[in-house]
């Protein structure tokens, strides 16, 4: 089984905690976690990530436009968007830049496995 490297981006540093705590099982090994759309596209030089799980709302560079830069410089690269927010018309501006995959906070630990699974496959 290949080892999925990811980074991980949320202005909250207990959900980042939290999440890495998720993930921290075979497949996955987290290589980077950052606060700010603006650190998550500094990283990636460094870190090469295969897939870059994003939040949606941050401050500054936010997490949609982080996508489309992302998309733009690094095409490679997957993007899952976490948010708080489901409703169509947030999956739909996602799925606009290029994200991969949206998860809902609340559905957190059901969904992102099935998402990050569904990259891979």
């Amino acid at each position: 089984m290949r080892t999925l490297r990811l980074l991980l981006v949320d202005d909250c540093l207990e959900f980042r905690r939290l999440l890495a705590r998720l993930l921290r099982r075979p497949g996955y090994q987290v290589v980077g976690s950052v606060a700010s759309g603006e650190e998550a596209l500094a990283a990636l030089a460094g870190s090469a990530p295969d897939v870059v799980i994003l939040d949606l709302a941050m401050a500054g560079l936010g997490g949609l436009e982080t996508a489309k830069q992302i998309r733009r410089e690094h095409a490679g690269i997957k993007i899952v968007i976490l948010s708080l927010h489901s409703t169509p018309e947030y999956r739909a501006a996602a799925a606009a830049v290029g994200v991969h995959a949206y998860v809902c906070k609340a559905n957190l630990v059901p969904e992102l496995p099935v998402a990050l699974a569904e990259l891979c496959a």
